[in-house]
C-alpha cells in the first residue's frame, strides 16, 4: 500500500515539476497566459480609446494625417511611382482596410502595445533582470502619458516601434547566442518597421549599427560583425532597392521628385524648431533620456553602450531634420532609448548596482511625466481625456 502511494506521489511530482527557464523561453511559457497578458495590457488602452470618442479628437495627431493621406490616394493607379507614393505601405494598407476610422487605428495601436510590452517582459525574464528592476523599467516605459499618446494617436510610428521592439529580442539571440533563425526573423521585423513609418528607417539603422557593439557569443572570425549586419539589413535593403529600381527604370529617379523636394525644403524650418526646443527652460528634457542611458551603462560597467545611445540620439536628430517625425508626434525618443536600455544593457550583478539602476529607472518615470506636460500636443490630449472622464461621470 505504501509503495503505491509513493509511486503516485512521484508521478504527481513529475507532472508539477517545472523545467528551469532558459534564455530562449517565451514569457509566460504557457501560451494561454501569454495571450492573457497581451489582452490585459491592451484592454485599458482600448477602453481609453473608446472613451476618447465622446470628445473632439485632436486634428494634428499622426493618425489624423494618416486618414487624410489614405483618403487622397488614387486607387485606380498601378505604376511604379504610385507604389512608392503608398509608402509607408504597412500602415497605409492597415488604415485603408480599417472600417472604423481613427477609433480603429487607436484600437490597433492598443493591441500592438500589448504585444510590445509582453515582449519587453519576456526580454527582462530571459536576461534574468531582478524582478524589482524589471517592474520599475516597465512602469517607466509604459505608465506615462507619452507612451499612451504614442500608442493611441500615432499608429505609423507605434507599429514601427513595435516591430523594432520585437526585432530587438531576436537580434540579441542572434548576436549573443548565435541563433541563426532569430537573425532572419529580426531582419524581417526590421523591414516591417521600416515599411510602417519613415522613422522605422531610422530604427533599422539603429538595429544594424548597434549590433557590432553587442557581445558576440560565437567564436570570433574575420568579417563576423559585418556578416551579422548584412543579415539584419538585407530584407530592408531589398524592399527599398526594388522600389527604387522600378522608379529609375520607368521614371528616371530613385524616388518621386515631389517627396524628395519636400524633404529638402523642410530642413531649415526643422532646424529652427530644434534650436528653439533646446532654447527653452525645459530643453534639457530632450537629452535627459540619453543621459540616463549613459548613467546605466556606467553603473553596469558596459562602456560600449555609451556610443550606441549617442549614435541613436544623433540618428534621431537627423530623422527630425529630414521630416521623419510626423507633426504631432511625441514620445518616440523616450520610448526608443528606454527600450534599448532594457534590451541591450546587461543586468546588474550586485545589490548596489541593482539599487543604482533602480534609481535611474525611477528618474525615467519623472522624465516621462515632465516631458508629457512640456509637450503642448500631449498636454492638450490629456486635457481632452480629462474632459471625456468628466462627460462620462456627469
Amino acid at each position: 500500500m505504501s509503495s503505491t502511494t509513493e509511486s503516485r506521489e512521484l508521478r504527481r511530482d513529475r507532472r508539477n515539476r517545472t523545467a528551469p527557464r532558459t534564455r530562449l523561453d517565451p514569457f509566460p511559457r504557457d501560451p494561454v497566459a501569454r495571450w492573457m497578458l497581451r489582452l490585459g495590457i491592451a484592454t485599458p488602452l482600448v477602453l481609453l480609446a473608446l472613451l476618447f470618442e465622446s470628445v473632439p479628437r485632436p486634428t494634428t495627431s499622426p493618425n489624423a494625417h494618416l486618414m487624410d493621406d489614405v483618403a487622397a490616394i488614387d486607387w485606380t493607379r498601378g505604376d511604379a511611382e504610385w507604389l512608392a507614393l503608398l509608402y509607408p505601405h504597412v500602415t497605409t494598407f492597415v488604415a485603408a482596410s480599417n472600417p472604423f476610422g481613427r477609433l480603429g487605428l487607436s484600437i490597433i495601436g492598443a493591441i500592438a502595445a500589448g504585444f510590445l510590452l509582453q515582449k519587453v517582459a519576456e526580454i527582462i525574464a530571459q536576461r534574468s533582470i531582478p524582478r524589482s528592476t524589471g517592474t520599475i523599467l516597465i512602469i517607466a516605459l509604459a505608465a506615462n502619458p507619452l507612451f499612451v499618446y504614442f500608442a493611441l494617436e500615432n499608429l505609423p510610428g507605434f507599429l514601427a516601434m513595435t516591430f523594432f521592439g520585437l526585432a530587438l529580442a531576436d537580434l540579441v539571440r542572434f548576436v549573443n547566442w548565435g541563433n541563426t533563425e532569430s537573425g532572419f526573423r529580426a531582419g524581417i521585423l526590421i523591414m516591417l518597421s521600416a515599411l510602417s513609418d519613415p522613422i522605422g528607417i531610422m530604427f533599422a539603422l539603429v538595429a544594424v549599427l548597434a549590433s557590432p557593439f553587442l557581445r558576440h557569443g560565437r567564436a570570433s572570425a574575420p568579417g563576423l560583425r559585418a556578416a551579422n549586419m548584412l543579415v539584419l539589413a538585407f530584407p530592408t535593403l531589398g524592399a527599398f532597392a526594388t522600389m527604387m529600381f522600378l522608379n529609375v527604370l520607368f521614371f528616371g529617379s530613385l524616388w518621386p521628385q515631389n517627396v524628395l523636394q519636400s524633404i529638402v525644403s523642410g530642413i531649415p524650418d526643422a532646424w529652427e524648431t530644434l534650436l528653439a526646443g533646446y532654447g527653452t527652460p525645459t530643453g534639457w528634457l530632450l537629452v535627459a533620456p540619453v543621459v540616463s542611458a549613459w548613467l546605466v551603462a556606467a553603473i553596469v560597467r558596459r562602456p560600449a553602450a555609451i556610443p550606441v545611445s549617442t549614435i541613436v540620439f544623433a540618428l534621431l536628430t537627423g530623422a527630425f531634420l529630414l521630416g521623419a517625425f510626423h507633426p504631432g508626434a511625441a514620445g518616440i525618443t523616450f520610448t526608443l532609448l528606454t527600450l534599448l536600455a532594457i534590451t541591450l544593457i546587461p543586468a546588474a550583478r550586485t545589490p548596489l548596482t541593482n539599487v543604482l539602476v533602480d534609481l535611474v529607472a525611477v528618474l525615467q518615470i519623472a522624465i516621462a511625466w515632465s516631458a508629457a506636460f512640456d509637450r503642448d500636443v500631449v498636454l492638450a490630449w490629456m486635457q481632452s481625456i480629462a474632459g471625456a472622464f468628466g462627460f462620462v461621470i456627469a
